[in-house]
């Protein structure tokens, strides 16, 4: 089993806790993992920016609970924390909703999820009130002097969440292969250690019984010479084209944000999706889940507006960095980055707003073998 330290946010089952105001949410968040994470008051609008804790539930792994600023929350800030809950509706998989009295429950007009109801406050009158109010929805009763409605609500998740068995490489990678990873590191890669996408596609191909040669572009020619066999070429995306013209005949070549786009996403839509960079297009959004400012050699902000002039000089492109909002039946394509700091949830939503806004979307690496002519040539995983 994945160890919880190295299992990262995007890649754990996120489950959220709304409900009203004072309806319990950060008493339930302490309950659940034990621990006095979240500060609980009387006070409307304590819970202001959504608190997020990593745990483990036996039997079932790796989960991040999200505690959320309340609804009908009179505060002088309440709308700014209202807004940041709705922003957190597209990441979560499992709802676990804190009933109040009088509950008008129109927050769940915008879900499409598990909802697991509670009822809080079992240790008070209210409590006994709230449970009869909403017996039609089955909550499950919250007394935090003992464990079981713990054990109650971790045997509902358990039993209402199918988790899906995520491969990065899929198809791609057998036991005893040999692959190449070509890293570029130039001024945007952080520093001494190596990007998220990198480092869980190495250690995918390690598990897999594979065997993982990582080199850069300087020293791809050089690397390709020493070998016997190389069964697959994995590349950062920038370099696409380079490594495309440099790799021996016969050889398969993907790169780490084609393997992303189906692990996070849905590569059959976004391949789809590139073709529209055949047409006359005005407006493009690139979309990156990361909010770190953009530098010189950025691939976001300067690498793919260039590839994308010299086809399209006039068009507008915008940019939207982490969860800002997206205003998507303005655009006609949107790139996004390979998500891997957003959970597959969350790009699956994005994916269906766009969708339902009839606004093609593709990622970053689908798009510069695009525009490199190269996206025939290249491999793509099986869904």
């Amino acid at each position: 089993m994945t160890s919880i330290s190295k299992t990262g946010f995007s890649e754990r089952c996120h489950i959220g806790i709304f409900g009203r105001t004072n309806a319990g949410k950060s008493t339930l968040l302490n309950y659940l993992t034990g621990l006095d994470h979240a500060i609980v008051s009387e006070k409307e609008g304590t819970t202001t920016d959504p608190i997020k804790k990593a745990m483990e539930i036996t039997d079932f792994g790796p989960v991040v609970l999200v505690d959320t600023a309340g609804f009908a929350d009179r505060s002088d800030l309440s709308e700014k924390r209202i807004e940041k809950s709705l922003a957190e509706i597209d990441k979560i998989d499992i709802f676990l909703y804190c009933l109040s009295e009088d509950d008008d429950l129109k927050i769940l007009e915008k879900i499409n999820k598990p909802v697991i109801f509670l009822a809080m406050h079992m240790d008070k009158e209210r409590g006994k009130e709230i449970l009869e109010e909403f017996k039609d929805k089955a909550p499950i009763p919250v007394d935090i002097r003992n464990t079981k409605a713990r054990d109650e609500i971790f045997a509902r998740i358990r039993k209402i969440y199918k988790k899906e068995d995520l491969s990065i490489t899929k198809n791609l990678v057998g036991a005893h292969d040999t692959v190449v990873l070509v890293m570029p590191q130039d001024a945007a890669s952080p520093k001494d250690r190596l990007i998220k996408p990198q480092v869980m596609t190495i250690r995918e191909i390690i598990d897999k019984n594979a065997t993982a040669i990582c080199t850069n572009l300087e020293n791809f020619e050089a690397t390709i010479k020493s070998l016997n066999k190389i069964d697959l070429i994995i590349t950062d995306s920038q370099v696409f084209k380079e490594v495309y013209q440099k790799k021996p005949e016969g050889v398969l070549l993907t790169s780490f944000s084609v393997l992303f786009s189906a692990f996070k996403g849905d590569i059959n839509y976004f391949v789809k999706s590139a073709e529209r960079l055949d047409d006359d297009i005005k407006n493009i959004l690139i979309a990156e889940a990361c909010t770190h400012p953009p530098i010189e050699e950025d691939i976001g902000t300067v690498k793919i507006p260039k590839l994308i002039r010299k086809t399209h000089p006039d068009v507008n492109i915008d940019f939207v960095r982490g969860n800002d909002p997206i205003d998507y039946a303005k655009y006609d394509l949107i790139i996004t980055c390979g998500s891997c700091m957003f959970n597959r949830t969350h790009v699956l939503n994005r994916l269906a707003k766009s969708k339902e806004a009839y606004v093609p979307m593709t990622n970053y690496g689908i798009a510069i073998a695009k525009l490199s002519g190269i996206l025939d040539k290249i491999t793509l995983p099986d869904e």
